[in-house]
């Protein structure tokens, strides 16, 4: 009777000592799940402040505008001044709307790719125009593609704002057989921040408003996985960056088999 009272002891004992690992296993868990939660909802708060700054700024200016022109006498040159400056600002809201809402449709994975040939120079022409800058300096060779012309223009269009916001010099934009490139002589960027900035929401001016919310690699790199390639990037801190990718796989087929 005794050697069996110690054994359901022994058992018992076992029993409990399971439950306890169990329990500690449970509680490391919890403890790091808590972790993720608390990193989780400091990242949401960050983004929350990002954006109520993003949409602050301009909507104060436009504000402090519309009051100026509705308080006071102001001659109609300067009253046009200011209601292109309330233009300008509304522009910007607009587009950090579009891009919110871009990144809701590359979440939900909503973003499908509408293909076309068409001529990837004649398109990086059409956004470069838009720009009306003569800083740009271009060299594109010929060449026609399959592929998402709206998407990809917003990605040419994403890459060559970046180069001309963060360099006061010319900013060089290629296209040859291989490669889509836009060099600038700019700030650089370190190595440490070289990959994320390719991620949602990340910044490298935190304190600047540049009507981005720190959205735009990340469009980027989304659209260009879309067509089976990704964006590239090299930079050297105070002399500048390189964006670039591979076109070889959006190059129509059938029209580099006429070529040769």
């Amino acid at each position: 009777m005794k050697k069996v009272l110690n054994y359901l002891k022994n058992i018992a004992c076992k029993k409990n000592l399971k439950e306890i690992e169990k329990l500690k296993n449970e509680i490391k868990a919890l403890k790091k799940e808590n972790i993720k939660l608390k990193i989780q909802n400091s990242f949401k708060d960050d983004i929350i402040s990002a954006i109520a700054h993003e949409f602050k700024n301009p909507i104060s200016i436009i504000n402090g505008y519309i009051e100026t022109i509705l308080t006071s006498s102001l001659s109609k040159e300067l009253e046009n001044k200011f209601l292109n400056k309330i233009h300008k600002n509304t522009t910007r809201l607009s587009a950090l709307i579009d891009r919110l809402y871009f990144i809701t449709k590359i979440e939900n994975n909503k973003l499908k790719l509408n293909k076309t040939h068409f001529y990837l120079d004649e398109a990086i022409n059409e956004v470069i125009a838009s720009f009306d800058e003569s800083r740009i300096i271009k060299n594109l060779n010929h060449i026609k593609v399959y592929a998402d012309k709206n998407l990809l223009q917003i990605v040419i269009s994403n890459l060559i704002s970046n180069a001309l916001k963060y360099s006061k010099k010319e900013v060089y934009i290629n296209l040859n057989e291989n490669y889509f490139e836009v060099i600038d002589k700019g700030i650089g960027i370190d190595k440490k921040n070289l990959e994320l900035i390719k991620e949602k929401f990340f910044r490298i001016s935190k304190n600047e408003w540049d009507n981005s919310l720190g959205l735009g690699l990340y469009i980027v790199e989304k659209i260009l996985k879309l067509h089976n390639t990704n964006l590239q990037i090299e930079s050297e801190k105070k002399k500048g960056s390189k964006f670039y990718f591979d076109i070889t796989s959006i190059k129509d087929k059938e029209y580099q088999q006429l070529k040769k």
